[in-house]
């Protein structure tokens, strides 16, 4: 049978013969990646950065120096001022940058963060940096004073959105002398801090003083109000000085299998805003958790909790690949929780009307798209089942589109890059409601990058 070859040129470089650029779909310009396994060479696509990729990085890189985490000179300052006692000042030093630091400190990913390139961890440990801030933030809601505030200036903002991009911009502002109107859709402040994670990660008590804080700074708190409906973005605009919409992105992502709305089959939203806000637990005896994230493992704990015989984590890929922190996978673990990896959700069962199980199919990893990517998955021809009462559905969220401001194809709220500004005149946007559901640490920036463009477009 005909054999191609590949030949090397002189320079090193491997010339494909064209049978095999026409098999592999390789077009001129297109980049490879050669890996050798034993005598196999494995030949993939490297994807080329496009220019979204690089706005992308440097969105990524801005959330740092403009207003989330805290740099080198804040961490040693800080440090330095708590070695000495002075945790008043510490808190100073920590609040120019994080207006939540009793948040970030329990619940942010530290260790992918600001802690992950700390030069302590090269012979040790790093900064425990999250410990740092909630410590400090814990002690001045004791003991602390009150942080200095512009004299009011009369002027009235606007705030669409309780949550971390929400709650940073109203702080600003608020310190800077603004009229703020928080507005929430919810009957509650404080957004998924408060009921999308569970009191025992982020005690309750923690998000409300930040709100009676944000009384104090004489900002006006207005739950049940939902901007797009009950009051429009055009009505807000005309009665407000300026509007930061930060709706967030809580709509949950559905597997869309068969199934899904059986009885017995909750969102993670509703499972965990029903022991998290009003005391409810939702019932169950053996419980399956769908998906890998850092709200899966907070919907299994509080399974555990909530009396449940058995609770099992359903996640495509390995443990290796789960997006939720290590530390909270170790806690989970220890409690009880089981796991079952490389499985994804086939349809679920049902007995007299109601879910009795998951049929799930199992999966194997394959290589990533491209080098340093996160590994894919393929189905097999195998499946099992898995008893269940209750599911809980953790696959992630998307954003509602905002009626009067125009959105992308996802219902992402469409912004200019550099000024935030949303397509009705005096509206900005940001958080999760512009990027999709991202880090705390990226909504809790644009909050604070939108309070900066608001005051200096009003001054």
């Amino acid at each position: 049978m005909a054999v191609d070859v590949l030949t090397v040129s002189t320079k090193g470089q491997i010339v494909l013969p064209a049978s095999i650029r026409k098999a592999l779909s390789i077009k001129s310009g297109d980049r490879l990646a050669a890996y050798a396994i034993g005598d196999t060479v494995m030949l993939k696509p490297v994807k080329v950065p496009t220019e979204d990729d690089f706005k992308s990085w440097l969105d990524e890189a801005q959330a740092w120096a403009e207003g989330a985490g805290l740099t080198p000179a804040d961490v040693d300052s800080a440090i330095a001022e708590v070695r000495a006692g002075n945790y008043q000042k510490a808190y100073e030093l920590i609040s120019t940058r994080n207006a939540l630091p009793a948040i970030t400190g329990r619940v942010c990913a530290q260790e992918k963060q600001c802690e992950l390139n700390c030069t302590r961890g090269i012979r040790g440990e790093s900064v425990s940096i999250g410990r740092l801030e909630y410590f400090v933030a814990d002690w001045h809601a004791k003991n602390g004073k009150p942080l200095a505030c512009a004299e009011r200036n009369g002027v009235p903002v606007a705030v669409a959105g309780s949550g971390p991009a929400g709650l940073s911009c109203a702080d600003a502002l608020s310190r800077a002398g603004y009229s703020v109107a928080l507005f929430e859709a919810k009957d509650f402040m404080g957004g998924i801090p408060v009921y999308g994670i569970p009191g025992f990660v982020l005690p309750n008590e923690v998000v409300e003083r930040k709100l009676r804080q944000l009384e104090a700074q004489g900002v006006e708190l207005r739950p049940g109000v939902k901007v797009g409906e009950d009051i429009s973005v055009s009505e807000l605009c005309a009665r407000f000085r300026a509007v930061f919409v930060a709706t967030g992105a809580s709509k949950p992502v559905m597997p869309h299998v068969d199934g899904e709305t059986l009885p017995g089959v909750y969102t993670a939203n509703d499972f965990l805003m029903a022991a998290n806000v009003y005391g409810k637990p939702v019932p169950g005896r053996k419980v399956l958790i769908i998906g890998g994230g850092n709200t899966a493992i907070d919907a299994a704990r509080c399974a555990i909790r909530s009396g449940a015989e058995r609770v099992t984590v359903v996640y495509r890929r390995s443990e290796a690949e789960m997006p939720a922190r290590r530390e909270e996978v170790a806690r989970a673990a220890e409690e009880g929780v089981k796991f079952a990896f490389l499985a994804s959700p086939e349809y679920f069962e049902s007995t007299d009307g109601r879910l009795s199980g998951l049929v799930c199919r199992r999966n194997t990893l394959t290589d990533p798209d491209y080098p340093g990517g996160r590994n894919g998955i393929a189905p097999t021809e195998e499946t099992f089942t898995l008893e269940a009462d209750t599911a809980v559905l953790a696959l992630g969220f998307t954003a509602e589109p905002i009626p009067g401001l125009k959105t992308n194809d996802k219902g992402l709220i469409v912004v200019d890059r550099d000024t935030l500004a949303a397509s009705e005149n005096g509206a900005f946007a940001g958080g999760d409601a512009v990027t999709g559901a991202y880090t705390l640490v990226h909504a809790m920036a644009a909050g604070k990058k939108a309070a900066a463009i608001i005051a200096e477009s009003l001054s």
